[in-house]
């Protein structure tokens, strides 16, 4: 795919554009993908301090609100991962984060993970179109040969979301996590490479400019 490139002219240059410009980092049909801001600190802390949205990320420890704007403060200084911040279009919502993780160069691989904090947003659709966004990154402007996805087996919800977004399971590791209730569970693990995700990216760009006519 072609990089495309923005002209403006000094009228395009307001500071509502200049704005629209450095947030919508990749957008979709409902959601867009943008970097963090400072404002999202308190919202961070919230979902990383509530049990429900960390209960299959190993987090165990409550976190303050200083080191979650540490955090953000952190991000675009790694050489390994990309983090962004999923917001609806309608009502500009910053509902969850969406990340590629241990990138690595040499081979073209990494690690995907994504939360949706409020419970409300779940299952309504906005984890694949999000996901869909961030392999656009992945394949289309970084080039990598596939994305992992790494599960609690008992983590219903995002092994489905996992596999409506292309990924298929290639493998297990028997007892290497270890749940909310202290059982030991399988980490499953979740392929999707570029070659299988381009049929589903053109499937979706057909989709999007179906509505848009």
């Amino acid at each position: 795919m072609k990089a495309e490139v923005f002209l403006f002219s000094n009228s395009d240059l307001s500071q509502e554009n200049i704005q629209m410009t450095e947030m919508q980092f990749r957008t979709g049909k409902r959601i867009y993908l943008r970097p963090f801001k400072v404002s999202d600190t308190q919202t961070l802390q919230k979902w990383m301090n509530d049990w429900s949205v960390t209960q299959y990320l190993g987090r165990v420890l409550p976190t303050s609100e200083r080191e979650e704007l540490a955090w953000i403060e952190n991000q675009g200084k790694s050489k390994s991962d990309i983090v962004l911040a999923i917001v609806t279009r309608e009502g500009d919502n910053f509902i969850g984060c969406i990340g590629l993780h241990n990138i690595n160069w040499v081979h073209r691989t990494a690690i995907s993970g994504t939360i949706l904090g409020e419970e409300d947003r779940r299952g309504k659709g906005y984890g694949p179109e999000a996901k869909m966004l961030l392999l656009d990154l992945a394949f289309n402007a970084l080039d990598l040969y596939g994305v992992v996805s790494q599960v609690m087996e008992n983590n219903v919800r995002s092994l489905a979301y996992g596999k409506k977004s292309g990924y298929v399971e290639v493998g297990r590791i028997p007892k290497w996590l270890r749940s909310k209730t202290g059982e030991r569970c399988d980490e499953v693990l979740l392929l999707i490479t570029q070659e299988k995700w381009r049929p589903l990216w053109n499937e979706y760009l057909n989709q999007t400019q179906a509505s848009d006519t």
